[in-house]
């Protein structure tokens, strides 16, 4: 099983913080996030995975769910934290792996469903609107 944490990062309108994973394998939209490492608290790892994708410092507000699911052969498990940012604005922080970002409402998310990850599919599948 994967472990996987991310945060849910919305602005003043409800938007959501979304990342464009553009890396040769992968063309999609997806919430900021990624593996717990060894040791690591869900919620830590939420954390500093923003640091390191986006270049900001979040506080985690609280756990907004979690969800299993399975990708190719693999198992995961996803939890999700809403954040507020703390520090400077959202930018690309790993353009090796990202080449856009932007804040989109869950009807944009819906209807962009075969554009996300995973990830955030699975994260629409857990939130009411």
């Amino acid at each position: 099983m994967v472990e996987l944490a991310g945060c849910v990062i919305t602005d003043e309108k409800g938007r959501v913080l979304l990342l464009h994973r553009n890396n040769g394998k992968h063309m999609q939209w997806e919430i900021p996030g990624g593996k717990i490492d060894k040791g690591e608290s869900a919620k830590t790892a939420a954390i500093r995975e923003v640091k390191e994708e986006l270049g900001v410092v979040v506080e985690a507000q609280g756990k907004i769910g979690e969800k299993e699911f399975g990708e190719a052969d693999k198992k995961l498990h996803y939890t999700w934290y809403a954040a507020k940012i703390l520090s400077s604005q959202p930018k690309i922080a790993e353009p090796q792996t990202f080449d856009d970002l932007g804040y989109f409402s869950v009807s944009q998310m819906r209807r962009m469903f075969n554009d996300l990850s995973l990830g955030a599919q699975n994260y629409l599948s857990i939130i009411k609107e």
